[in-house]
């Protein structure tokens, strides 16, 4: 038996020896220049145009033949290339496929010096990929890992590289498996790095993405030479959006069930999103959740009206990727905005057949609570919305710290429901329709004081000047109630009615909500001859007479008010006998 496998291993050494012995013998007897008609010939049947410019030579080791100056084209025209130099290397077993005729050739390495490819998409200008170098080792469909090495400049002066070790597994000359290990992909200055398994005739992938620091202005900027009409924003903060990182693991069955973790660094504010996928009830949830996310870095610069469907890109995200029911949390422990921070932050956002709604939004705001739920559709030709908002028990002191020369008093509530349609901002704002209701508690505001108005316009009509009085510099009414009501782009505070001290204040007032400036229509009734204790004496002429006031200005200016100029001649006019 010993004397037998020497002799088999005996016979399979001289065997291979013989094959590599005659090998060699060929590469130095057989010039492959002469086979360049035979190649061309088999290219053109394949529907491949091929020239050969420059010398094929053998490779020794490994096996294989180099060939300068090489191009092709399609015969389609969709796609031509060429490179300074085309080098394939051969396995064993490529012999043996050659004896038999077979069509396939087995490559064991590739590589490609300097090339270009031209691809010419329909009704476009072709795209031109140069400066190609490719480089693939031991190359094979057994599912052993081979490196790949890659560079290229993709139109726009793009460039891009890639590095990382390849398993491919194929059955009847389909791909079934593919691993890629080691990935590092940098597209100018982004680089992305993981690795990922696609396994069950790829319907099951799974890995890990991440990449380094990198700037998504100038990501967008870059995207925008390829997609002209892309939105690329102009940030208040030049440093904003700049530093962001992101790092995303994923389960993913294209039948089936999957799952994406991902977590976000935006300038360096956390953030995590997770995301579900069922394919058999074609329903898909993601949870953005996180500890405080501080948005004025993320401000946009004004840019003038446009007509811009971005207005509502943020809602539409989930039904523009999903074909079925999609559903969206948030979860912010806070959200900062100025000197404004909504903590708390829950919202719960459905979605299906681009029709959106918006059940809950909930959080806590200076001192007392959101609610707000809404609706958005989609599906006709020009998007429409509700919205219902509720505020409780706000407090108007915190309020006031985040404006600009206004300081307010008192606990706020107020209920809206309104509608719209639109696109951009504009036609939003004049579409919006809608009532509500207002009320605030023990109503101060500092700067002004109404009383002492009050008493200039009384001193007035009654012809006698008040006494010199030491004013406070603010006002303190009774509680103030009022209707909302959304007309035409405007905001109406209707019967409004409120009270200082012996004073009955009601009347009516409006906000443009384009250009924030306000008209407010006050009368201003005394029911006793003294505005207060501490106030002035009113003249019995006019007391239980109404006095009408005017006030109009910027929102965050100071109030100014004056008596109506119409009534107060009618007033000062002396009686007919």
């Amino acid at each position: 038996m010993n004397t037998l496998l020497k002799r088999l291993l005996t016979g399979l050494i001289s065997l291979i020896l013989l094959t590599v012995a005659a090998i060699f013998v060929a590469t130095l007897v057989v010039d492959p220049n002469k086979f360049k008609p035979d190649i061309k010939s088999a290219a053109a049947s394949a529907g491949i145009k091929l020239g050969i410019e420059g010398d094929m030579v053998w490779q020794l080791f490994p096996l294989g033949i180099s060939i300068d100056k090489v191009n092709l084209a399609l015969s389609d025209q969709s796609m031509a290339g060429s490179a300074d130099q085309l080098s394939i290397s051969l396995n064993l077993s490529t012999i043996f496929a050659l004896l038999n005729q077979s069509s396939q050739f087995p490559i064991s390495q590739l590589s490609i010096s300097n090339g270009l490819v031209l691809y010419a998409l329909p009704n476009s200008l072709p795209l031109q990929f140069s400066q190609i170098d490719l480089s693939i080792d031991n190359l094979n469909s057994a599912g052993q890992k081979f490196p790949i090495s890659l560079k290229l400049v993709a139109p726009q002066s793009i460039k891009i590289s890639l590095k990382s070790k390849i398993g491919l597994k194929m059955s009847d000359q389909a791909l079934t498996d593919i691993s890629v290990a080691d990935l590092q992909l940098k597209v100018n200055q982004l680089t992305i790095n993981g690795y990922f398994e696609a396994s069950d005739n790829l319907s099951k992938i799974q890995g890990q993405i991440n990449t380094e620091t990198f700037d998504l202005i100038q990501q967008l900027k870059l995207a925008k030479r390829f997609i002209p009409d892309l939105l690329v924003p102009q940030m208040a903060d030049a440093n904003a959006l700049k530093n962001i990182t992101f790092d995303s693991f994923f389960d993913i069955e294209t039948n089936g069930y999957s799952n994406i973790q991902t977590a976000v660094s935006i300038d360096e504010q956390l953030i995590d999103i997770d995301v579900d996928i069922d394919q058999s009830e074609y329903k898909l949830q993601t949870v953005v959740s996180g500890k405080r996310l501080n948005l004025d870095a993320f401000k946009t610069k004004a840019q003038g009206s446009s007509n811009n469907s971005m207005l509502f890109a943020p809602l539409a995200i989930p039904m523009a990727v999903w074909h079925g029911q999609s559903q969206l949390e948030l979860n912010f422990m806070a959200i900062d905005i100025g000197k404004t921070s909504l903590k708390n932050v829950y919202a719960n956002l459905f979605g299906n057949q681009n029709k959106f709604k918006l059940t809950s939004f909930n959080g806590e705001i200076f001192d007392g609570f959101l609610n707000a739920s809404a609706s958005l559709n989609l599906q006709n030709r020009e998007p429409s919305f509700s919205l219902s908002t509720s505020l409780r028990n706000i407090d108007l002191n915190n309020l006031s710290d985040s404006l600009d020369n206004i300081s307010l008093g008192g606990r706020l509530n107020i209920d809206t429901d309104i509608q719209g349609t639109g696109y951009t901002f504009e036609s939003i704002i004049e579409s919006i329709k809608g009532d509500g209701n207002l009320s605030i508690t023990s109503p101060a505001y500092k700067g002004f004081n109404l009383e002492q108005t009050f008493c200039n316009a009384a001193a007035l009509f009654g012809g006698k000047p008040i006494p010199k009085t030491i004013w406070s510099d603010h006002t303190e009414l009774d509680d103030f109630n009022g209707k909302l009501q959304f007309k035409n782009g405007r905001l109406l505070l209707n019967d409004y009615k409120t009270k200082l001290a012996s004073i009955d204040i009601y009347g009516n007032g409006e906000i443009n909500l384009s250009s924030q400036r306000y008209s407010i229509n006050t009368t201003a009734l005394a029911t006793q001859s003294t505005s207060s204790p501490n106030g002035c004496n009113i003249n019995p002429m006019i007391v239980k007479r109404e006095i009408p006031f005017r006030c109009k200005g910027a929102l965050g200016s100071n109030i100014k008010c004056k008596p109506d100029n119409n009534l107060i001649q009618t007033l000062l006019l002396p009686p007919i006998l």
